[in-house]
């Protein structure tokens, strides 16, 4: 051919065509061979025909044509932008010149769409596919049913709608892909040449929609007609070696989805006959050589065998080396080299493979222009090797980058393409990486919010979905380990249980997703100490280690997990051959873990406890040594600011304690003290780790240092409390974590008084108990001061307080966990977010010039004035000794030591105490206020006698002396009057009732009302502001709600109806509002409520034992709790009458806190509030209610009297004295029950 041409001479009428047809023949061996000179040739001698054939002439149109196939050929091998856009306008101008009824309109209009989809695939320009769909459908369209080229433009269409699938997602494009490329199949017989490709056309539509949804039937057919392409191309056909590659990638992808070995077995071995028939030079030999490595690399990962990965990295350098730089695919080789060296890296650790895996991504990144459509891929890659070497290093900059890149790779992706999901994973990862380094909840939060959105995205079937369940369940075990929301260990749980599920045997990541199932079980039985946890967790970490062999990179991990367990297990039962077990797996962990990997501090410190559990069995001291050894190596490893920092100082801190309680050397415990102080200002570290160390600092430095040194260290304990008892957090959740605060207040107290700084104790004592009510205060507290400088200021901080208010005592019901758990988070996220937002505001406000002290804890100065009507008596009980601190108004602080009790004998006193009650009502289905027999009164004589009097003589006597003075100068013609704020075991008994009863001899009775009258108090600031004085005109009569039921049957209060007329003989028709049987509802009372400024209840009260939260006053419907009473805020209110059981019993587990009843009624905005210790009995209500309406309000037809009225104290003073003369003074459990609490 070259010959004839080169005989042609110029001019000739032939030269053009035999210049074309050589054109064509060297197109042809280029096909065949792969060799750049022959497509070089090719364009050269078809442009020399274009250039000799004029316009109009009946050849101009086929030299267009084949010269714009020739440069998109030549664009496909190097990826050079001027040959596409030659291209495209060679094969426009083919277009533009073919009438619309010419035969070849169809074959030109297809061509033209080919090389606009080039186009597309480079440049990402979404109008190049729409025009390529566009020129392909008019091809289709134009050629009839049974045209022997009408099967090759719809395969043509369907590969358009491919490409355009795979850069937008959208399922229906992938559908149409699929369908046009099966009508092609089916128009093409048997043994005709195109056969073959349009089955692998059809074979890669559905392996994409396999990719996006993961129907196993899918990748089935995928491989199907794959295989069927294979089979009927010959050996040495030039397409055999594309159509084999194919074939390996959907035996790939299969594998992904089962795990099968035989698939990426087949994958391999199709990949490599394709690499082998692919001559160098050829235009695919580079990204076949890709796909054979990624192959390599996936079986890697399943079995760990290092010349997998060496050959995956080999082939895939080839696959850069092979591809000239700007050539379309070149960011795509140096992209898959880089993540085949991070894998390398994940496995054997070699720094340089992770460096040389961020610089061939980076690349990939830099080489790729915005808007392409791989770009994100790119991003993402990168992100990850980032994220892989921050796991090893633990540089902070790393886990920083992936986060970015993580993020920009999301950005770029368009809502419902089918890699957003694992791109939305990989960036809820990263959040969940930096969160365990950083410690911040933000990032927990987001881990959450974008996993949760990754599992969304997946269809159940998707080979993706088991990774991302997982990856979820661990965000929400991180979660919960840091805020101790059940709900999140649910969800942990239900999440990691189902990518167990979905996994099959033998998957190479079901030993991942098992170790994880494990890790749930173990956290969930140190929670709850169910025993079928932790041989769960142990079953399931065994499982995990066994099924991953050695020198897997994830190997120490599982080993470590499974070293927790039997050391739980072995606190729990106390079995040696689980600690000796532990022992040996943790070490094995360590040992498996380079000196230089992030995990190592994790790893050693685990040893370290393993070798503490075994020293505090066996006493040997080896145990011990060794666990400082390693402990104090996993400190030395974490820098500073690290979220797990603190928590290995801490134990180190009580290895140091235990070595010194064996060896007595004092400066293990001047090392202790060192590590707890260090842990505590690690910041970032969880606030409970944190007030865990400062505990310790101060108890060790009560017992071993200078009162200085512990006042320093409970100073730090105190402005830690509020980070554990957060906003955040549900109020019911703040209970759950009150416990751990326990008695540390009562020591700080202790600790302050021992020194004389009395105010000290004061001011702590006050900010230790009721937390939780003076937070709910808090958020409700005015902000007038603020308004008047700062008005935009106070608003938003009034709307988050209000809000905050909102979400913290708001209750959640039980849920569908799968279903419903996305609401509840949301509303969980959002507490959190207002609570961070609030903090931020308070900031704000103290920054301000005269709001430095703004809403922080009261000073002594701005206490004080609550014992302006008499004084504060606080009682603080700590196992060192107990004392009274006497506030008032007009002295300093009065200390009052009460050598003669212990915590101990308190505690005693309670229990008696509980213990009568238990026995005196065993004969009542409930607690209620029906009068029981009386034949337990000697009994009762006993018990509650000698508690009596041992809280006359131990506590009130002592107090009542060392008060005496000002006792009288507050006294005129009326009692002084007192205010008991008891602590500890005190908080339970009845200080209001001390003296001694009963006695022989008369003149050696005492009792305490006869020389004050006594109130409660759960807090100082319960008596400031406004909640301490009358809101309203005490010469006006008040509004008065009564709220009864009367009942029936065993549970009846058949006194109710007499109490209530009681009170209604004191006051007017107009001025009741009375709600009883069937119009009590909890509805009607809270409506109702803030109406009226006396509330007086007549009914059922429970003290819920199991949740304090959730005692209440049974009405007609159900129960007012008192978690729905917190939710209010009362502006009016003045009294409110409990005559019900219980309503001031509280929690024996939460003696600080008074969450009871009363306490709830006095934080909604009662000043003043009537209840009872135990259960009264029903025929002593109404004459107790009887003489106190009498003494607060009068007759109201008796306008004239001019008898004094009383406060409400001195009114139930008065009608207690008028009970016990009726039923007798030694009938204590009919008349001590009867308190007041407030002003």
């Amino acid at each position: 051919m070259e010959e004839v041409v080169k005989l042609t001479p110029d001019g000739h009428t032939e030269k053009a065509r035999r210049l074309g047809d050589l054109g064509n023949a060297f197109h042809c061996r280029f096909e065949h061979l792969g060799k750049l000179g022959d497509m070089e040739n090719a364009i050269l001698f078809n442009q020399q025909a274009l250039d000799l054939t004029p316009d109009g002439h009946a050849h101009k149109v086929a030299w267009l044509n084949n010269l714009g196939n020739a440069f998109s050929r030549r664009f496909e091998c190097l990826g050079e932008l001027r040959d596409i856009e030659n291209a495209i306008r060679f094969n426009q101008q083919a277009v533009d010149l073919t009438p619309d009824d010419h035969a070849d309109k169809a074959m030109k209009l297809s061509n033209l769409g080919n090389a606009l989809q080039s186009r597309f695939e480079h440049l990402s320009e979404l109008r190049d596919i729409e025009n390529s769909i566009l020129f392909k459908q008019q091809a289709v369209d134009l050629t009839p049913d049974g045209h022997p080229y009408k099967a090759a433009w719809l395969n043509n269409l369907g590969n358009a709608f491919f490409s355009r699938f795979e850069h937008l997602g959208k399922l229906r494009d992938i559908e149409n892909a699929i369908c046009f490329n099966q009508q092609a199949v089916d128009l093409t017989p048997d043994g005709h040449a195109g056969k073959a490709v349009s089955l692998s056309s059809l074979g890669n539509a559905f392996q994409s929609r396999f990719e996006r949804l993961g129907e196993l039937r899918d990748i089935e057919n995928a491989i199907l007609f794959n295989q069927q392409a294979v089979d009927l191309t010959p050996d040495g056909h030039l397409n055999q070696a594309s159509l084999l590659n194919n074939l390996g990638t959907a035996f790939f992808l299969r594998f992904d989805c089962l795990g099968k070995l035989g698939d990426i077995e087949n994958a391999i071995l199709f990949n490599q006959q394709a690499v082998d028939l692919t001559p160098d030079g050829h235009p695919s030999k580079g990204s076949q050589l890709k796909n054979l490595g990624n192959a390599f690399s996936r079986r890697f990962e399943c079995l760990g065998k290092l010349e997998d990965i060496e050959n995956a990295i080999f082939f895939k350098q080839q696959a850069v080396d092979l591809t000239p730089d700007g050539h379309a695919d070149k960011a795509s080789q140096l992209s898959s080299l880089g993540n085949a060296l991070s894998h390398r890296f994940e496995r054997h650790g070699e720094l340089r493979d992770i460096e040389n895996a961020i610089f061939f991504n980076q690349q990939a990144v830099d080489l790729t222009p915005d808007g392409h459509a791989d770009k994100a891929s790119w991003l993402d890659s990168l992100g990850h090797t980032f994220f892989c070497r921050f796991r090893r290093l633990g540089e902070l900059r790393d886990i920083e980058n992936a986060v970015l890149l993580n993020q920009q790779a999301v950005d770029l992706t368009p809502d419902g393409h089918p890699v957003k999901a694992r791109f939305i994973n990989n960036l809820g990862n990263a959040f969940l990486f930096r969160f365990e380094h950083l410690g911040q909840l933000v990032d927990i939060e987001n881990a959450i919010l974008f996993n949760q959105q990754a599992v969304d995205l997946t269809p159940d079937s998707h080979v993706d979905k088991a990774a991302q369940l997982s990856n979820l369940g661990n965000a929400f075990t991180r979660r919960f380990e840091r805020l101790g929301e059940l709900r999140d260990m649910e969800n942990a749980v239900f999440f990691i249980q189902k990518a167990v599920d979905l996994t099959p045997n033998g998957h190479p990541d079901k030993a991942t997703w098992v170790n994880n199932l494990g890790h749930v079980f173990f956290r969930r039985f140190e929670h709850f100490g169910e025993l079928g946890d932790i041989e769960n967790a142990i079953i399931f970490n065994q499982q995990a280690a066994d099924l991953t062999p050695d020198g897997h990179p994830d190997k120490a991990s599982f080993l470590d997990n499974l070293g927790l367990a039997f050391q739980s297990r072995f606190r729990h039962l106390g079995e040696l051959s689980d600690i000796e077990n532990a022992i040996c797996v943790n070490q094995q962990a360590v040992d498996l873990t380079p000196d230089d990997h992030a995990d190592k501090a994790i790893k050693l410190s685990n040893l370290g406890n393993a070798f503490s559990h075994r020293f505090e069995r066996l006493s040997e001291l080896r145990d011990i040594e060794n666990a400082i050894f390693f402990k104090q190596q996993a400190v030395d490893l974490t820098p500073d600011g690290h979220v797990d920092k603190a928590a290995w100082l801490t134990n180190l801190g009580n290895s140091l304690q235990s070595q010194f309680k064996h060896l007595g050397k004092l400066r293990d415990i001047m090392d202790a003290i060192v590590a707890y102080k260090q842990a505590t200002e690690n910041t970032s570290s969880p606030p409970s780790t944190r007030y865990t160390a400062a505990c310790h600092w101060a108890i060790l430095c009560s017992a071993y240092q200078s009162p200085s040194s512990a006042l320093d260290a409970y100073t730090v304990v105190l402005e830690i409390i509020p980070q554990v008892v957060w906003f955040g957090q549900k109020v019911h959740r703040r209970y759950e974590e009150l416990p751990k605060i326990g008695r540390i207040i009562n020591g700080a107290a202790a600790t302050a008084i021992s020194v004389g700084d009395l105010p000290r104790a004061v001011e702590w004592l006050e900010e230790g108990r009721s937390i939780v009510w003076k937070q709910i205060l808090q958020l409700r507290t005015p902000l007038d001061e603020l308004h008047q400088q700062h008005p935009d200021l106070a608003d938003e901080l009034l709307r988050v307080s209000q809000a905050l208010d909102n979400a913290g005592t708001s209750n959640f019901q039980s849920i569908d966990l799968e279903f419903k758990h996305k609401r509840v988070e949301e509303e969980a996220q959002n507490h959190r977010r207002l609570a961070a937002q609030y903090e931020e505001l308070l900031q704000q406000v103290r920054e301000l010039d005269g709001f430095g002290s703004f809403l922080r804890p009261k000073k002594f100065s701005e206490l004080s004035p609550a014992a302006r009507n008499g004084p504060v008596v606080i009682i603080n009980v700590h196992d060192s000794g107990c004392d009274a601190l006497v506030v008032c108004s007009s002295t300093d602080i009065i200390h009052v030591p009460l050598s003669m009790v212990s915590s101990g004998e308190a505690v005693k006193m309670h229990f008696d105490l509980i213990t009568f009650l238990k026995m005196y009502y065993a004969g009542t289905r409930k607690p209620c206020r029906n009068s029981v027999n009386d034949a337990g009164s000697t009994f009762s004589l006993n018990i509650i006698q000698e508690i009596l009097s041992k809280l006359w003589v131990f506590v009130a006597q002592p107090i009542i002396s060392a008060v005496e003075g000002i006792l009288c100068k507050n006294s005129s013609d009326s009692l002084p009057h007192i205010t008991w704020c008891a602590t500890g075991a005190f908080a339970f008994l009845p200080l209001h009732a001390a003296g001694i009863y009963g006695s022989d001899d008369p003149t050696k009775n005492v009792d305490i009302s006869d020389f004050v009258v006594s109130s409660y108090t759960t807090t100082l600031t319960a008596m400031l502001g406004s909640g301490s004085e009358p809101k309203q005109d005490l010469t006006k009569a008040p509004s008065v709600l009564i709220v009864s039921q009367p009942g029936s049957g065993e549970t009846a209060l058949p006194c109710a109806v007499k109490e209530v007329e009681v009170i209604q003989h004191y006051i007017s028709p107009d001025q009741i509002c009375h709600l009883t049987n069937e119009s009590a509802t909890v509805g009607a009372v809270l409506g109702e409520m803030g109406k009226h400024e006396i509330i007086h209840f007549a009914c059922h009260g429970i003290q819920d034992m199991e949740n304090p939260l959730s005692s209440a006053f049974a009405l007609y419907d159900g129960r007012l709790e008192l978690h729905t009473l917190m939710r209010l805020s009362l502006k009016h209110a003045e009294l409110a009458v409990l005559s019900a059981c219980e309503t001031a019993t509280g929690d024996e587990k939460l003696p600080e806190e008074a969450v009871h009843l009363t306490a709830g009624m006095l934080a909604v905005g009662y000043p003043s509030v009537i209840a009872s210790m135990w259960p009264i009995w029903d025929t002593d209500a109404p004459l107790i209610a009887d003489k106190i309406y009498a003494n607060i309000l009068g007759h109201h037809d008796d306008s004239g009297s001019q008898q004094t009225k009383l406060t409400p104290a001195y009114a139930l003073h008065e009608a207690v004295k008028h009970l016990r003369k009726e039923v007798g003074e030694t009938n204590f459990v009919r008349w001590v029950p009867f308190i007041h609490f407030g002003v």
